[in-house]
């Protein structure tokens, strides 16, 4: 496990990472908003992609999180590998469940993990220092747009 306490300085969320952090949110938040608004079929086709744009982003952000234990190898723990693991898991299931609620829940709790251990990995220097300012906001705006497609899905 790291030892390096990140500074405040060191926390400090470079523009590469607010671009590439908040923008792929976007999607998540126009198909929950296009769900509700748009005619019939857009809003199926708006929960559809949803889940795929939505699975892709998940495995991204493992793939962000384990190549940062294969650039810092005390970053590499059992705990790390299985973080990133688990990301990748949770998104490879929403896509095959049949059911789009489960599978945009899926997604909204795997983005509300990541938000977490992401975080927490931050903290401690296993994950980008500035992941513990940009984390959280950025995977609960995706969580938001999820649960706007889940909300939409339930209720129809």
């Amino acid at each position: 496990m790291a030892t390096h306490a990140p500074t405040p300085t060191d926390r400090s969320i470079p523009t590469d990472s607010l671009v590439f952090g908040y923008g792929p949110m976007l999607p998540l938040v126009a198909a929950g908003l296009g769900a509700w608004v748009l005619p019939a079929p857009w809003g199926v086709l708006a929960v559809r992609l949803a889940i795929i744009w939505g699975a892709l982003i998940l495995s991204f952000i493992g793939g962000v999180r384990r190549g940062f234990g294969f650039a810092r190898p005390d970053a590499s723990t059992a705990i790390e590998i299985a973080a990133a693991v688990a990301y990748v898991t949770v998104a490879g299931l929403a896509l095959l469940v049949p059911y789009a609620a489960t599978a945009v829940a899926l997604l909204a709790a795997g983005y509300a993990l990541a938000a977490l251990l992401d975080r927490r990995a931050a903290l401690r220097g296993n994950a980008p220092a500035h992941f513990a300012r940009l984390r959280v906001p950025q995977l609960l705006i995706g969580c938001a747009g999820l649960a706007a497609c889940w909300a939409w899905v339930v209720t129809r």
